[in-house]
């Protein structure tokens, strides 16, 4: 059994979506994925990612 985590750092985030990193946090900034600061980096809600492959990836129409 093994527990997802609900926070993903930059580096995460990318590999979950392979994507870049630059392009997370081009993705962050303009607010397409809920992101938190902490100190200098960001860390990503799993939701918010899987939110953004059922909006933006898998087209559901």
């Amino acid at each position: 059994m093994s527990i997802e985590p609900a926070l993903y750092t930059v580096a995460e985030a990318a590999v979950y979506l392979r994507y870049s990193a630059g392009k997370i946090y081009t993705m962050i900034h303009a607010k397409e994925i809920k992101a938190a600061k902490r100190g200098r980096s960001y860390l990503v809600l799993k939701t918010s990612l899987d939110d953004y492959l059922n909006t933006h990836v898998f087209n559901n129409s």
